[in-house]
């Protein structure tokens, strides 16, 4: 059973101090893992809650080194807009540094803009996001030698290699989302356009797929009852952070 937190790492108030707190409390309360979010450049649209994001990865190797067992991961990380040699070699060290697997949730993105800033075409997004997790995986398990439409190597040495596999946590809830969590991924992450419904036909016609979508502490019990595997819960404040772990955390955790 998973039962992990979303960090404040984005929003106007955001901080570190802010983020340092959510990170010990959820450590200390027992809560499985927390996550991070991402986003880089926005325009206007996403400026509400996206204007203001602290580095994900950053912030979960930050976060490693004041927590003593907390999992680490993304909720998500925009996969189209990273090189994937490089960001498999942040996941990669970051997963050694801190003695920790990582749960990189990634997503393909949504805002138009932030593509258009990066230099990233929108419309190919997925494809480019396909390739890179094949590429990531092909270079976690050792392999030397890749040809994609986007990526190529031959004869290569990426070390070092982390022991266990991260695993791919797959965003998002339409039918594409769901083929790439099954074909490509280890957990399928549903956190924009779903509810326990929709989780509950997903788990009917795939009951071996691992789901733990986002979720509020108002929906967690619907979501649990539709078959998930757990939770990633978002929370305005610590009290309520605090208020589920002692009227929930032990009886899921057991």
């Amino acid at each position: 059973m998973q039962l992990g937190v979303i960090l404040p790492n984005y929003g106007d108030e955001t901080s570190p101090d802010k983020i340092r707190r959510w990170a010990a409390a959820a450590d200390d309360l027992g809560y499985d893992s927390v996550f991070a979010t991402e986003h880089i450049i926005v325009g206007p649209e996403a400026a509400n809650p996206y204007g203001r994001v602290f580095e994900p990865l950053v912030v979960l190797s930050w976060i490693s080194g004041f927590t003593t067992r907390i999992g680490l991961g993304t909720s998500i990380v925009l996969v189209p807009l990273h090189h994937p040699i490089e960001l498999a070699k942040q996941i990669a060290t970051l997963q050694l540094v801190s003695g920790r697997q990582i749960r990189l949730g990634v997503g393909m993105g949504w805002h138009e803009d932030e593509f258009r800033f990066m230099g990233v075409d929108f419309h190919r997004r997925g494809r480019r996001a396909d390739e890179a997790i094949r590429l990531m995986k092909a270079l976690w398990r050792g392999e030397t030698t890749f040809q994609g439409e986007f990526w190529s190597f031959d004869n290569a040495l990426f070390s070092p290699l982390p022991e266990l596999e991260p695993e791919i946590w797959v965003g998002w809830s339409s039918e594409r989302a769901l083929g790439r969590a099954r074909g490509l991924g280890d957990v399928w992450h549903p956190s924009r356009g779903s509810n326990p419904d929709h989780v509950r036909s997903v788990k009917e016609r795939f009951p071996d797929l691992r789901a733990v979508p986002r979720a509020t502490s108002d929906n967690i019990e619907a979501y649990l009852d539709a078959g998930a595997d757990g939770v990633v819960l978002s929370f305005p404040d610590l009290e309520s952070m605090r208020e589920l772990a002692g009227r929930y955390l032990s009886t899921v955790r057991s």
